[in-house]
């Protein structure tokens, strides 16, 4: 087909720009980093279904080692039972998953007792049979021991609203030290118009705290992977692949959709952008400030973004659409593999994502597909 070539071609003259050596420098030790990138997911799963599908493709990404996941906002523990149905088909089930902040700061915490408390696609995992045990710890204190077990090796990525992340910075201000950065999908600030996020209007006194405190703070727009959407053929493939992990995304997008009033047609991925950012190459960045004003109660806070050489914060801009349309394809052969599971698989053989049958290797994933990930490596 015209397109497909059109997208191979596509791609291999931007990874010939972007690497080093070209696309040759693939497969060769000079030509990729051996050293993953350790990350915590902070998410309000459950909400809208870019989190879920973007925690799908963290989990499944051989880059990224996903440490933990906590849950934010609302039902916290309905939020913690889909993060560890996740976690346990992509065959993580030891991975902690900590539940958090129910109300934003500076407000008293409570205990949700309600029945959506934000969750639209709950049904996906509505009690606690056959999952994994939630961490003991709070979300805060989890980040608090992860960062002091790795210093200055933890990315905290926060694709929700900021409260646990202000909580941990105000609370453990010494692991807050340890931290690498913290990588914040939040706020429209690509366009003349600059409008506070959604991640960051749920809690603007985290927002707050985070832009002020010493951690190195990476602020994504919400439009940067604006034109990542998933169509409807990828809806379709999602169904028809026949995997526990592809099922429980369709059965996700499905209850999103039915319990979402004001739910896009096809499912967006907003918060892909803080993955795309950590893989590397995705995502243009500068340098800047940023400036919240909290004003009285229900109204909006101002938001103000500010390109600044010499700024503290790093912002990011628009994934242009020709090379969302490569992440996009990336996404969704992520989504529609077998899970990456390090070690030893006596597995039989499998269908890779393109229909081709092959053999797995020992370390779990087929050679074909092992192959293509070198390929969409870009650092």
């Amino acid at each position: 087909m015209p397109g497909k070539t059109a997208l191979k071609t596509l791609t291999a003259l931007l990874l010939a720009a972007l690497l080093p050596g070209g696309i040759s420098s693939f497969g060769t030790p000079e030509g990729r980093s051996q050293e993953k990138t350790k990350v915590i997911i902070d998410t309000d799963i459950g909400e809208d279904i870019d989190d879920i599908l973007v925690t799908a493709f963290a989990l499944n990404s051989p880059e990224l080692d996903v440490l933990a996941i906590t849950t934010v906002d609302g039902n916290v523990d309905a939020r913690s039972r889909i993060a560890r149905k996740v976690a346990m088909l992509y065959g993580k089930p030891e991975m902690p998953i900590a539940a958090g902040y129910v109300r934003s700061m500076p407000l008293a915490d409570i205990t949700y007792t309600g029945f959506s408390g934000g969750v639209r696609y709950g049904e996906v995992a509505p009690d606690e049979q056959g999952l994994p045990p939630v961490s003991p710890l709070r979300a805060d204190a989890l980040i608090a021991e992860l960062a002091n077990q790795h210093p200055g090796e933890v990315t905290v990525v926060t694709i929700g609203s900021m409260s646990n992340i202000g909580h941990f910075l105000v609370r453990y201000p010494d692991a807050a030290k340890k931290l690498k950065q913290i990588v914040t999908n939040g706020g429209s600030f690509t366009t003349q118009r600059q409008q506070i996020g959604w991640n960051l209007r749920y809690d603007p006194v985290a927002a707050v705290v985070t832009a002020r405190s010493e951690v190195p703070w990476v602020l994504l727009s919400e439009s940067t992977a604006h034109f990542c959407g998933l169509r409807q053929k990828d809806v379709d493939r999602l169904k028809n692949a026949g995997l526990p992990t592809t099922t429980l995304l369709a059965e996700a997008i499905h209850w999103w959709k039915t319990n979402k009033t004001d739910a896009t047609r096809l499912p967006h991925v907003s918060d892909l952008d803080v993955f795309a950012y950590l893989l590397g190459g995705w995502v243009e960045t500068v340098r800047g400030n940023v400036s919240i004003e909290i004003g009285p109660q229900g109204s909006l806070p101002r938001f103000r973004v500010e390109e600044d050489p010499s700024g503290r914060i790093v912002l990011g801009g628009d994934i242009p659409k020709e090379k969302a349309a490569i992440l996009r394809e990336i996404l969704m052969e992520r989504l529609l593999a077998p899970p990456w599971l390090e070690g030893p698989l006596d597995r039989p053989d499998v269908h890779t994502t393109d229909g081709a049958k092959a053999r797995l290797r020992p370390d779990g994933c087929d050679a074909q597909f092992h192959a293509r990930r070198r390929a969409q490596r870009w650092q």
